[in-house]
């Protein structure tokens, strides 16, 4: 290693002649391993000298040589945003279907969202109100997607009684006596004993099963499904005709006499995961 007295800068060594002189400390700095070496030229003991190089090398030197290797850094970012292939940020679309259970006795459509019970009146056929054992009454309603709505595949998700119930105006006995059945692809024009009964035969499909129980739903599955095509952003998408039939059965009780009742059944159409 050179004997001669250096000091670091960043472009190399430079030399810097001796200077024995009593009371001086001489520095030596090895600029390719990083060491500082320390001599004291002073008669002082070697306690003392030892204090005093730690004092140096704890002051201004020692920081003198940690600043001359701070560099300013120089900062370059990108920011991106999320969009769609088709430009704009991702979004959804429309899902929402609306029914019609006609007005009554009149036949106008009566188009509407009905989102909570008891919901649209769906209209039993004549002599509803005046069921004897083993007669049969029918209702029509449809279903669709909304103008701008996605297509969408409906079923027939719960079935109950509305509340409040009592004994004569919504009778819980009738309501557990009562059977039903339910169609789609049925219009409402052939919504009758003998449009039901050649219902299949014509394409129409089983929504409930003949005979069931008024609390009865569907069973997910392609046959009990309902699509509904879409509608575009004008049109609203192609209505779905569904036929309902309620029947008294023959063994009815007597003590059924005088009673009136009221189902809800609700269409559910459910788009995504849960």
């Amino acid at each position: 290693m050179d004997e001669g007295w250096n000091y670091r800068f960043f472009g190399g060594n430079t030399d810097i002649p001796p200077y024995p002189y009593p009371g001086y400390y001489r520095f030596r700095v090895n600029s390719n391993l990083g060491e500082i070496l320390v001599e004291s030229t002073s008669a002082q003991t070697r306690s003392e000298k030892a204090t005093k190089v730690r004092a140096l090398l704890a002051g201004g030197l020692v920081l003198g040589i940690g600043a001359a290797f701070t560099l300013a850094a120089w900062t370059d970012n990108e920011w991106v945003f999320g969009q769609s292939e088709n430009g704009g940020g991702p979004g959804t679309k429309t899902y929402q279907m609306q029914q019609n259970t006609w007005s009554g006795g009149s036949g106008a459509e009566l188009w509407s969202d009905q989102g909570t019970a008891p919901g649209g009146a769906l209209t039993f056929s004549v002599d509803a109100d005046n069921l004897v054992p083993g007669s049969t009454v029918y209702a029509p309603m449809q279903l669709r997607a909304n103008a701008g709505s996605e297509a969408l595949v409906a079923s027939l998700t719960e079935a109950g009684q509305l509340t409040p119930v009592d004994a004569v105006s919504n009778s819980s006995l009738l309501y557990e006596a009562l059977r039903y059945e339910a169609k789609q692809g049925v219009p409402r024009s052939s919504c009758n004993a003998t449009g039901f009964a050649t219902a299949n035969a014509n394409g129409a499909s089983n929504i409930i099963p003949v005979g069931s129980t008024l609390g009865t739903i569907s069973v997910p599955g392609n046959s009990t499904n309902i699509t509904l095509p879409k509608g575009d952003t004008v049109s609203n998408g192609t209505a779905v005709d569904i036929c309902f039939a309620l029947t008294l059965p023959t063994d009815a009780p007597v003590t059924l006499q005088g009673k009136k009742t009221v189902p809800l059944w609700k269409f559910s159409s459910t788009v995504g995961s849960s």
